[in-house]
């Protein structure tokens, strides 16, 4: 749990005693490539955080899957509509590799927040962090053009240009794999520096 422990730290400084009663509250659990974290229509009762894989957070829409969400390793994980309303998922978060996860579930994360300070202070950090997260997204679909949201995410995720198919990076970036198709060229040939990113790609993710 060193990598949690790291991020943790980073957001708030932990006494032994937070430390310990973090240890005692989180669980390690272990998803093959292609599980489910969390299925539709299921309640999603716990947090976890990303030590090893990846995860994605879709919907599907007259048959296509649709992207919302990827996550990695050092992010926190869950279905944060469905956490927080209490209501069914009704977006899968589906594992994309062999991953490794720490999880508390809400019982245990609220006892956490109601006994330690620092706690409070963290839950509050990841609270405000997704929230940024979220209204960046929507704010980057709706008023980025499409060179400029593959540049972010090759500035945000370039571990995922190796790690996933092409066609999941469509559906986040809410262009066709055609369309990414073109905009990687013109700006791989406007941006050189980029292009090293890309030339170590596995040929099957293309």
């Amino acid at each position: 749990m060193r990598d949690l422990q790291a991020y943790l730290e980073r957001v708030s400084p932990l006494t032994k005693e937070d430390w310990n009663l973090t240890v005692q509250s989180f669980k390690e659990e272990k998803y093959k490539k292609g599980d489910f974290f969390i299925n539709e229509g299921r309640h999603c009762n716990k947090v976890s955080f990303v030590s090893k894989g990846l995860f994605k957070l879709y919907y599907l829409t007259e048959g296509q899957e649709r992207i919302m969400l990827f996550f990695v390793e050092g992010q926190f994980l869950t279905d944060y509509f469905g956490y927080l309303t209490q209501t069914p998922s009704i977006r899968p978060i589906q594992a994309l590799e062999d991953s490794v996860v720490y999880t508390i579930t809400r019982d245990e994360l609220n006892h956490l927040i109601k006994t330690s300070q620092t706690w409070s202070n963290i839950a509050r950090v990841m609270a405000e962090r997704a929230y940024v997260f979220a209204v960046q997204r929507a704010n980057r679909l709706l008023h980025d053009d499409f060179d400029t949201r593959f540049i972010t995410f090759m500035t945000e995720y370039p571990s995922l240009l190796q790690r996933v198919p092409q066609y999941m990076i469509a559906s986040y970036l809410d262009m066709t794999p055609e369309t990414l198709s073109r905009v990687k060229k013109r700006t791989f040939k406007n941006n050189p520096s980029l292009k090293s990113i890309h030339e170590g790609i596995d040929p099957q993710l293309l």
